[in-house]
Order: structure tokens, then C-alpha cells, then sequence
């Protein structure tokens, strides 16, 4: 059932995207004959007695067709502008107009302040064709500038510089904000579980089976028009977070009609070209889908029909896809490519524009050497096993975006937001290694296949009731789906000194997963949102500004299915088989009464559960300037939060049934003070909650085959409250320019973890609440031009937690917060010079608790700094073609994990390892043109 409704939803989306895909939306740019000779106007207009913004006042250059509109603030940017001396002409209703000289230097921001005074008259109509940009480095540092928070961001123009390709990419950038498993954020150094995600200004699902996180490969960098963190609260936004609230805002505008196209290739060094061991894939692997050959494990009959004849059984059994069937191939390079449709469509005064773009990647990587090690004894220090693994990995990715926006007039807008990504990973893994307890040396295999699917539709209104009023609402619903249609493993293993391994299959009735097993799992999740916010102005003296008030209500309906099946290899009769080669072994033919190989389904009563989510809001705020510079932001959000979630517990079945209504109030205050021009001091609390996900609460037991271990859920899971307290000092030095000093404390109450505990003969990642738990940290950011051509983006964090778990057995009493990083660096030389662009980035995490430990056996687990340096490389050929070369970590080091061998909770030097591995330097080279 879930393959017909993932294929359904996937063939209306493609059908929508080519039935849309020629409306168009343009403006007509100015020509100039030297394309570098251009520099930016970046202004404000404002009433020249009352000092308030002007929202739609109309900024011309004269002698040309470029203009802009200014924005709610009074805000304008013009961008593309020939240098020299140009005059700017301003217009607005009931206004005098008012003309300026501008000097415009190339490659400079010019900035313009407008005062205008009033005057009883109407004008002539002008009408000019420009549209708000919102995707500049200027644009995104004035927004997060005024906005009421602490806010930092990253702009499209400055993700154009850094060649990111994702959104996970991209966000890295940010101050405080780092990738783990370059997909899922942490802000101030706490884990993806503390984070909440919006695309577009609704919530995003969890992509992950047994994490509760956004996968930000989703998202590709083509889509993004800007992207914000918000660390602190507001009663406007959501009250699920402790290290940030994530917007990421796909483009929606455009200022020209056009056609664009990328096309590059990537080389790894230690892989491309390199040979590498593959399982055979469906011939529909490039695409980024599987079309029938893995997903036939979940049409199988009922555990019941298989398990009343063996023959009967073995017959469905015997027909599955071969479970053996590697080759070596040689690693080829990566491919990228995309194409996009920018248009615009004028109606009279009204205007229809769309976005549509469609991106392609098929990527290879070979890891070789990866190690793992794991120990025992009472000081964790007895090696207990050790092993190299040789991964080849395939990624293909179909990216397909169709953003709609229709302008009735200034007042009225609607936009129709579309994002849907297809993401396959085809993943062989062949493992060596020993067993140093008793010796035995061992071989896995594991072949495992992935696709995920992520659908995320929202259709928005934005209307300005009058001059004192503004609507706006958004509905959307998202869906989620990822497959593993038929993941497989097995294990062979020689006695010391022996010549020949034998396949390792259970002797007994019971099926093992990872000795001869094939597992299939699938999650689906629909999610249906809604959202109204009105902002009313009440009357203030001339002098100030405008009090704001804002209401709203946000609804949220989630529904998960999770259904998982396994089958496993079981040899009663002690067959002789075991000693062949996997390819004899595994033959269909070998599953009859003569051999005594059978096939048998090891499903559990926890391998599905069904779950639901509501969530609903409402909050109120007043945003009061109590002088010309010093402003108060009041603000109180409830929200009330059922999650229910239906299981059985393995073993005996028993039922488990979730159900946790919970109504949380969530004050918040936000406090500036605009010293002057230049300066502004912040200083904020809100008061928010961390909820359990899902995979949290359930009781399914996943087994790891990378790890070797399993993740299990706690029913008994429950949700942490955090008291917030931000404070950050601004400095703007010039337009485009700054520098911040920030400083934060939190307080935990049942903070959520991911911990060891006893699973049989090893150890499972669980998760529990510990007592409580603080962080504190200090960051500093600066956006600095050091010189004509040359722009300096640093920024860095130091972080203090500790936690409270003397509530937990064995575990010590004071210690780190798991996944709370120490310290944080970013930094970033860019040069821009005429047609040239280049930069080279910096970035490191520091240590952290990647899975607690205790002193009952169950080992910590240290995620260790790692330097990354990033180059890269552009070059405008014209105005409608760009060449761009880039390097990716250029020093290579290895990932590692350590366990903590003395029981410190502390990284040293006396720790042993427990995982590493290196993915190469990456160099990639690409071409972007527009037509």
C-alpha cells in the first residue's frame, strides 16, 4: 500500500511540474556594453517628520526601467546598476517627489537615505517593474537586523560564492551551527533534537527513521532564495527548540525572464577511478527509485502463510531476488546537473511569476579502511573486536521546485510554493575482521538500499488590510516516505589458523538479522499545517513609532506508519553448504528438504507501530517602542500537543499504547536598545519545550549494520522544558559590514538523550531523561571588508553544559550534555574582483558525547574535532556563462569516533578508538549558464 501511494504522489507531482512549467514572469533589465561596471543601491525611505517607513514608495533610475518598491521597513535594494553618475527619481502618493544624485562605483553598495515631505496631491501613475530582492548578503544582514530577535543568516548570492550544493552545506556557515553526518544541524553545539525546521514558514516532518531530525541534503542550494537561524524565542514562533528555530525560504521572485543550466563533475581522490565491489542494482537506480527488483520482500504472504508449510514457504522464498551477487566495477566521477524556468507574466497591474527547476546528481563515493574497534573489561580497555570496512556508495538525487507568486496589486498577494526531492543512496559494504576474545576472524556483507522521498507544498497569503493592518495565512501539507526495500546481510567466520571461511547460519529455528537476513521497512508520513497572523498598529506619538501588535494560531495534524519485516537463513541440519562460496550457498535452488536450508520470518511484534501528532497554537505579542531608540517585544504562545503512538512490546505482544496530551504556555520577552546608527544591544528570554519524536517513544528495535548495534525506543519518554537568556551587542562599521558579541544561558529540565544500555550480549543506544542540565556559551561573529576586493566571515562559539544524571543508574552524577560541542570556528576569506570570485573556508567542531555510557559496561562515545578547508573558484565568461572549480576539504582528516576506555567523560589521550574513516578531498568542476 505504500509503494502504490508513494508512486501515485510521485507521478501527480511530475505531472504538475511539466503541465506548469511554460508560465513565465520578466522584467526588463538595462544593457550595458561592460558588465563589470555595475555596482548596488541599497536605501530607505522615510517620512521626513515622523521619521516611520514609507511602504511602497517607487524608486526609479532615471533613463532606465530599473526601480524598486520599497518594503515594510521603508527598504530598497537596486541591484545591476551602470556606475557613474546616475539620478535617482522617488515617488509616493501624497508625497513630494523628490529627485537625488547617486554616484554608483562598481562592485560597491551605495548606500541612500530618502526623507520625504507630504504634500495634498495625487500623482500621475508610474508603474515600475521591480521586484523586493530578498536573496542578497545585503538584503538577508537588513533583515536580520531588524528583525526582533537574535537572528543571523546566509543570503543565495553568498551560497552562489561558496558553491555549496545542499542546504546542509550551506547552513554550516552560520555562527554557532554545525553538520553532523553531513546532513543534521546543531546551533550552539546541541544536538539535531533540540532544533526546529520550517520550509517556508511551515514545519518540516522528520526524515529519519530513528532520529528525531530534518535531513538537510534535502534541500539543494539552487532552491534556496535565503536561509535564518533564529536563537532566541518569540511568541510567533514555534516553542519547540532550544538551540534555534531554522527558516529556510525556497525563491519565489524573479527580476528576469530566463533559462538557466549547470552542468559539473566531481573526483574524490582514493575513489574515482578506483575499483570498488557493487551488488547488483534495478535498471531504475539512476533515477533514484527502485522499480521491482528489491521491493518483492514486502509482497511475501503473511507471517502465518509462510509459517504453516515449508515448502510452500520456501517456494515464495526461492523466487526473491538473488541474495549474492557482487562484481567489481571501477568508481566513475560524479555528475550534476539542472535546469531552470524563470518567468513573469504581466496582467494590467497584475502580475503571475514562477520558479521552476529541475536538478539531477549521481555521485559515487568508494571509503576504504574504515576502521572500528570495541572494547571490554572493567576499565573498557580489553580489545573485544576489530574491523576494516571497504563501502562503495551511489547517490542519485531528482530535485524538482515550482514556486508560484501572484500580485493582485501591492496590497494583495498569494504564492504557491512547491518542493519535492528523490533521494536514493545504494550502499555495499564488505567487513574484515577478529574477534579477539577467542580469535576468530570474520567477513560481512552487507548490501542495503535507501530512497527517500520528501513532498512540501504550501499555499500562502499575504494582504494588507489598510495601512495599519496586514493578514497573512499559509496551509500546506508535506509527505515523507523512505524505503528500505530489501536491506541484506550475512557473515562468515574461519577459526584461527584455518584456510577457509564458513557462512555463519543459525543451527536452530530462530533466524538471525545480520547472519543470512532481508529486511524490508518503510515509513510514510503525512502532515497537514495552518497558520493565520494579523498585525494591528495602534496610534503613537509623531515621534515614535507605531505600536505592534500581533495574534495568530498555528495547527499541526501528523500521522506516521512504520512497518518493518525481516527473514533469515536457519541451517537445523548442520548442511555443508556453509563451507561453499556465497554464490553456491545462496542459490535459490539450495531451499529444499534435502540440503535442510530454510528461510523463516524473524518479525517481531515492535517492527511497526502507528503514531499521530496534533499540535496547536495560538499567541499573542506587542511590540512597543518605549522611546525612539529603546523597544520591548511582549510575547505569550500556547500550545497544546497530543502524541499518541500504538506498538507492541517484543516477545509476548504486549500492547503499547502511547498517549501524551500536554498544554505549555511559552512566554517570551525580546528587549533592543539602537544606540545609534551603528549600534544595537539585544537582550532576550523565552521559556521553551523539546518534545519526544516519535522513533523516540517506540519501542522498534533497529539494528545498525555500520555500527553493529542496535537503537531502541522509551514509551516512558518525556518532554524537556528549557529556560532561555540570550543577550548579543551590534556593531554595523559600513553597509554590508558587522560584528557581534552574543552571550547565552540555558536551563534544562528532563533534557533528552541518546544513552548505552544492555541489549543481550552487546550494547543499544536508548534514549532517557537525566535530571536537568545547563549550557552557557559567548559567540562572536564579524563581516568584515578588509580591503577592496576582500571580505573577512568569521565566526566562533565556546559552549559550557553540564548535566545532572544522578536520576540514572551507573551513569556518573555531573558530566557534558550529549551532543553539546565545546567551541565552534567558521571562517571565510571571499575576493570578488570584476569577473573573478574566489574564497577558502575554515570549519571545526569540537568534542562531543555522541552516545552516553555508564558504569555498568556500556561505553561513551566521542564524536572528535575535525579541520576542514574548503576552496573555491569562479569566472564570468560574458554575462551569460560561468566557469567555477572547487576543492572540498582539502586536508583530508579522517572522521573519528573514541570510546571513553577510563570512565572521565572526558576526550584524552587514554581513549581508545571506535570508529574512522576518510572520504578523500573532493575537487569538482562546473559550468552555469543563462539564456
Amino acid at each position: 500500500m505504500f509503494s502504490i501511494i508513494t508512486t501515485f504522489k510521485q507521478t501527480l507531482f511530475i505531472s504538475f511540474l511539466i503541465g506548469t512549467a511554460n508560465i513565465a514572469l520578466a522584467q526588463t533589465a538595462i544593457t550595458s556594453p561592460d558588465p563589470t561596471k555595475r555596482g548596488t543601491i541599497k536605501g530607505s525611505i522615510k517620512d521626513a517628520t515622523k521619521k516611520e517607513p514609507l511602504t511602497g514608495a517607487m524608486i526609479l533610475v532615471s533613463g532606465t526601467k530599473q526601480g524598486a518598491i520599497s518594503d515594510e521597513n521603508g527598504e530598497f535594494t537596486i541591484e545591476e546598476v551602470a556606475s557613474g553618475n546616475q539620478k535617482l527619481e522617488i515617488q509616493f502618493l501624497s508625497y513630494k517627489n523628490q529627485e537625488i544624485n547617486v554616484n554608483i562605483l562598481p562592485s560597491v553598495i551605495t548606500p541612500v537615505e530618502v526623507k520625504l515631505e507630504e504634500e495634498a496631491k495625487t500623482m500621475a501613475q508610474v508603474v515600475v517593474t521591480a521586484t523586493r530582492k530578498t536573496n542578497t548578503e545585503t538584503a538577508v544582514l537588513a533583515e536580520t537586523r531588524r528583525l526582533d530577535q537574535i537572528v543571523v543568516g546566509v543570503s543565495a548570492a553568498q551560497i552562489a560564492k561558496t558553491q555549496d550544493r545542499d542546504a546542509s552545506a550551506i547552513i554550516k556557515r552560520v555562527p554557532g551551527v554545525s553538520i553532523t553526518d553531513d546532513r543534521f544541524v546543531t546551533i550552539r553545539g546541541l544536538s539535531e533534537r533540540y532544533n526546529t525546521v520550517l520550509l517556508n514558514d511551515v514545519l518540516t516532518p522528520s526524515t529519519e527513521i530513528d532520529v528525531r531530525a530534518f535531513a538537510f541534503d534535502l534541500v539543494p542550494a539552487a532552491a534556496i532564495d535565503r536561509m535564518l537561524v533564529f536563537k532566541t524565542g518569540a511568541a510567533e514562533l514555534p516553542g519547540e527548540f532550544a538551540g534555534g528555530v531554522i527558516k529556510i525560504y525556497t525563491k519565489t521572485n524573479t527580476d528576469e525572464n530566463s533559462v538557466t543550466a549547470n552542468l559539473s563533475t566531481g573526483f574524490r581522490s582514493g575513489s574515482t577511478f578506483q575499483q570498488a565491489v557493487k551488488y547488483k542494482g534495478s535498471e531504475t537506480d539512476a533515477l533514484g527509485f527502485d522499480r521491482t527488483l528489491r521491493t518483492q520482500l514486502s509482497n511475501l504472504p503473511s507471517k502465518t502463510v509462510l509459517g504453516a508449510d515449508r515448502n510452500v514457504a520456501n517456494s515464495y522464498y526461492s523466487k526473491l531476488p538473488t541474495f549474492f551477487d557482487i562484481s567489481t566495477i571501477n568508481t566513475a566521477p560524479d555528475l550534476r546537473a539542472g535546469v531552470g524556468y524563470n518567468h513573469n507574466w504581466t496582467f494590467g497591474k497584475q502580475k503571475l511569476s514562477t520558479i521552476t527547476a529541475l536538478n539531477y546528481s549521481n555521485t559515487n563515493a568508494n571509503l576504504l579502511n574504515a576502521i572500528q574497534e570495541r572494547y571490554q573489561g572493567i576499565k573498557n580497555d580489553e580489545l573485544a573486536a576489530k574491523w576494516t570496512d571497504q563501502t562503495f556508495q551511489n547517490s542519485v538525487r531528482i530535485g524538482a521546485m515550482s514556486n508560484w507568486a501572484y500580485t493582485f496589486n501591492p496590497r494583495n498577494k498569494l504564492t504557491f510554493s512547491n518542493l519535492y526531492n528523490q533521494i536514493a543512496t545504494d550502499q555495499t559494504t564488505v567487513r574484515t575482521g577478529i574477534n579477539a576474545v577467542d580469535g576468530i576472524e570474520y567477513q560481512k556483507y552487507g548490501f542495503r538500499y535507501e530512497q527517500k522521498s520528501i513532498l512540501s507544498s504550501q499555499l500562502a497569503g499575504a494582504h494588507d488590510l489598510s495601512d495599519r493592518q496586514k493578514l497573512t495565512w499559509t496551509a500546506g501539507y508535506g509527505y515523507t516516505n523512505r524505503n528500505e526495500p530489501d536491506y541484506r546481510q550475512f557473515s562468515m567466520s574461519r577459526a584461527p589458523k584455518s584456510e577457509k571461511y564458513t557462512i555463519d547460519i543459525p543451527l536452530s529455528g530462530s533466524p538471525s538479522l545480520n547472519q543470512g537476513g532481508r529486511y524490508f521497512s518503510e515509513l510514510g508520513e503525512n502532515t497537514f499545517t495552518g497558520a493565520v497572523n494579523f498585525e494591528q498598529k495602534l496610534g503613537a506619538a509623531e515621534t515614535k513609532e507605531p505600536i505592534k501588535i500581533r495574534t495568530g494560531i498555528y495547527t499541526e495534524q501528523k500521522v506516521r506508519e512504520v512497518n518493518a519485516r525481516w527473514f533469515g537463513y536457519i541451517n537445523p541440519k548442520a548442511s555443508s553448504l556453509t563451507a561453499e562460496n556465497p554464490t553456491t550457498f545462496f542459490a535459490p535452488a539450495n531451499l529444499n528438504p534435502n540440503t535442510g536450508l530454510s528461510m523463516y520470518e524473524g518479525t517481531n511484534n515492535d517492527d511497526k507501530y502507528s503514531a499521530q501528532n496534533t499540535l496547536a497554537a495560538a499567541y499573542v505579542s506587542a511590540n512597543i517602542p518605549i522611546t525612539t531608540r529603546f523597544k520591548a517585544v511582549i510575547g505569550l504562545r500556547g500550545e497544546y500537543n497530543r502524541m499518541q503512538l500504538q506498538s507492541k512490546k517484543r516477545g509476548g505482544g504486549t500492547p503499547v499504547n502511547v498517549d501524551n496530551p500536554v498544554f505549555t504556555p511559552l512566554p517570551s520577552l525580546n528587549l533592543s536598545y539602537q544606540i545609534n546608527d551603528k549600534q544595537a544591544l539585544r537582550l532576550a528570554y523565552s521559556y521553551t519545550v523539546n518534545r519526544p519524536e516519535f522513533r523516540e517513544i517506540s519501542p522498534l528495535q533497529y539494528y545498525d549494520f555500520a555500527l553493529e548495534l542496535s537503537k531502541i525506543g522509551n514509551p516512558d519518554l518525556k518532554s524537556a522544558t528549557i529556560h532561555n537568556i540570550d543577550a548579543r551587542y551590534e556593531i554595523y562599521p559600513n553597509e554590508g559590514e558587522m560584528i557581534t558579541f552574543a552571550a547565552f544561558a540555558k536551563q534544562f529540565t528532563n533534557p533528552i538523550e541518546m544513552t548505552g544500555t544492555a541489549a543481550g550480549s552487546g550494547t543499544a543506544f536508548f534514549y532517557s531523561n537525566p535530571k536537568s542540565a545547563v549550557s552557557a556559551g559567548v559567540e562572536v561573529e564579524m563581516r568584515k571588508r578588509v580591503a577592496k576586493d576582500f571580505t573577512l566571515v568569521a565566526n566562533a562559539s565556546y559552549i559550557y553544559s553540564e548535566v545532572d544524571a544522578s536520576n540514572i543508574a551507573g551513569q556518573v552524577g555531573r558530566r557534558a550534555l550529549q551532543g553539546q560541542s565545546p567551541y565552534l570556528i567558521n571562517a571565510g576569506v571571499f575576493y570578488q574582483h570584476n569577473t573573478w570570485q574566489a574564497n577558502i573556508l575554515y570549519n571545526i567542531i569540537g568534542e562531543r558525547i555522541y552516545s552516553v555510557g555508564d558504569n555498568l559496561g556500556n561505553q561513551t562515545v566521542f564524536e572528535m574535532p575535525r579541520h576542514q578547508v574548503d576552496a573555491n573558484f569562479s569566472k564570468m565568461i560574458g554575462r551569460n556563462m560561468e566557469v567555477k572549480l572547487g576543492v572540498g576539504d582539502l586536508l583530508n582528516q579522517a572522521t573519528r569516533w573514541t570510546t571513553d576506555t577510563n570512565n572521565n567523560y572526558k576526550a584524552d589521550s587514554g581513549d581508545n578508538l571506535f570508529s574512522s574513516f576518510q572520504r578523500g578531498t573532493y575537487t569538482t568542476v562546473g559550468l552555469n549558464a543563462k539564456f
